[in-house]
Parts: structure tokens; C-alpha cells; sequence
């Protein structure tokens, strides 16, 4: 289903939804019509106003709750996303407080991996699947961090906040990978779909006099189930569709400069030979 919404345009899914849902609703008006008649409808109305009010509220609440599920997962895939970025930030300042080269070394290496999910990843992700390049760059940077030998207690302090936001990246970058093709089971959809239409048959079963101003209540019901079902969908995919997760979290740190640091890791080795030169 989630190539359907990485092909097509959201707007297109959404019309085709609704004139499914039209289809089987009129359908359904004219199967009935062939086996009960106007009277027979009549006769029995306040039995069925009864099934459709209990089927009714009982998929509706079906209905809310797979879409209350759904956006939970959404935001979680979400808040996901902005506690990597937000780790790999936090490593980016603590390395400020590392000797040159090895700053410059984390850095090179933060920003190659977010180049990497940012530029490559990201479209991997619609179909659930990660970059190899992404994962050995975050390896190289496990192993940067790992290396180093703190000569003081303020390294130490560093050090040991570094490894902690490793660790979040890590867990953060494995559950984003993970949940980019979590979906709901096929049951689920079955169930959903099969209820809005056991429901549309229902309401055309009741009887109203009106049979033109049943017909635009029943389409009105049977857009709205379409709409939320529209809904579930899109929001079932976080990386396809026009509602897709994008790495904004991770723009800004694409932006640090790394050339301006080795310039001034130059400037600082240069700095300190002059003084050892003075000093002989």
C-alpha cells in the first residue's frame, strides 16, 4: 500500500477513496432495493435503527481508536528523529572542549553521517531500509569517541556525556530505522474496511421516506469514513506521502563549517610552535 502513496499524489488518493466509498454506497442502496421493499423496509425500521446506532457507535469507536494509534506512532517516529538530531548537537558542542584534531575528527565525522541520512537515507527509508554508509559512519564515530583518553577531569566530565549521547543516537537511529516500515497488520485494515462498508449497508437498510435525502445522508456518512480511513493511511506511512517526516532536525547540523575549524586548529598548531620557539 505504501508504494500507492509514494507514487501517487495525496490529493488523487483522497478522490479515489471518496468515490469508492460513493460506489459501494450506491451499490449497496440498489442490492437492498432488489431483495426487501419500500414496505418491508418500513416495517422493521425500528429494528434497524437500533443495529445501525450499535454498529455505528461500535466502529466509530474501532475507528478513533486505530486512529488515535496511528498518530501516536507517527509522533513517536517523530520525537525519534529530534532526539537524534538533538545527541548528535550535544556531541558536536562537547567535542568544543576536546584538543583540535580530535574535534575536528568528530566533527568531519558528525557531519558526513548527517549528510548521509539526510542526502541518501531518508529516501531509503519510504521502503524500511537504512544506508550501509550511514551505519559504518555512525561506527566511525562510536570508535572516535571510544579512542579517546581523557588528561584531565574536565575531559573526563566530557568524555563520559559524549558516550551518553552516543548511546542515545544509537538507540534513537535503530528505533527510526525500525519504525519506517511498521504498519498496522493486514487484519486491522480488513477489519476497518470491512466494518465501513457493514455499516453503509446497515443505514441503507433503514428506512426513510425521502429516498433522495437517504442518499445524500448515506454519501455524507460514507465520505466521512473515507476521509478518516484516507487519514490512517497516510499517517500509517511517517517517510511516503505529502505528511512524510522530513530531516529538518537534522539541517542545522549539516550547516557547521568544518573547514572554519581546521583553519583554526592551524592556526592554533602554529601558534603553539611560535611559543615553543620563544621559549628556546
Amino acid at each position: 500500500m505504501h508504494y500507492i502513496f509514494s507514487e501517487l499524489p495525496a490529493w488523487l488518493i483522497l478522490i479515489i477513496i471518496v468515490a469508492i466509498s460513493f460506489i459501494v454506497t450506491y451499490i449497496a442502496f440498489k442490492v437492498l432495493r432488489i431483495f426487501f421493499s419500500v414496505e418491508e423496509l418500513e416495517k422493521f425500521k425500528d429494528v434497524t435503527g437500533i443495529y445501525v446506532s450499535m454498529i455505528g457507535v461500535l466502529y466509530g469507536v474501532f475507528l478513533a481508536f486505530i486512529v488515535i494509534a496511528i498518530w501516536e506512532n507517527y509522533d513517536h517516529v517523530k520525537d525519534n528523529i529530534d532526539k537524534e538530531a538533538n545527541a548528535l548537537g550535544n556531541i558536536y558542542s562537547d567535542a568544543a572542549g576536546l584538543p583540535p584534531k580530535i574535534k575536528y575528527s568528530i566533527d568531519s565525522c558528525i557531519k558526513k553521517y548527517v549528510t548521509l541520512v539526510t542526502e541518501k537515507e531518508w529516501g531509503y527509508m519510504a521502503n524500511g531500509k537504512e544506508s550501509k554508509e550511514a551505519m559504518d559512519a555512525r561506527s566511525k564515530l562510536q570508535k572516535l569517541i571510544i579512542k579517546i583518553k581523557p588528561q584531565d577531569l574536565g575531559e573526563q566530565v566530557i568524555f563520559t556525556e559524549m558516550l551518553s549521547n552516543l548511546n542515545d543516537v544509537t538507540v534513537a537511529r535503530r528505533s527510526r530505522v525500525n519504525t519506517s516500515n511498521a504498519e498496522l497488520p493486514g487484519i486491522l485494515w480488513i477489519i476497518l474496511i470491512g466494518g465501513g462498508v457493514l455499516l453503509i449497508f446497515y443505514i441503507a437498510c433503514f428506512y426513510v421516506e425521502n429516498q433522495k435525502f437517504h442518499f445524500w445522508l448515506a454519501f455524507g456518512v460514507s465520505g466521512l469514513i473515507a476521509i478518516l480511513l484516507f487519514v490512517a493511511f497516510e499517517l500509517n506511512y511517517p517517510f511516503v506521502g505529502s505528511d512524510k517526516l522530513e530531516p529538518d532536525a537534522f539541517q542545522s547540523l549539516k550547516s557547521h563549517n568544518v573547514e572554519v575549524d581546521t583553519t583554526k586548529h592551524l592556526i592554533d598548531t602554529i601558534t603553539k610552535g611560535q611559543m615553543d620557539t620563544t621559549k628556546h
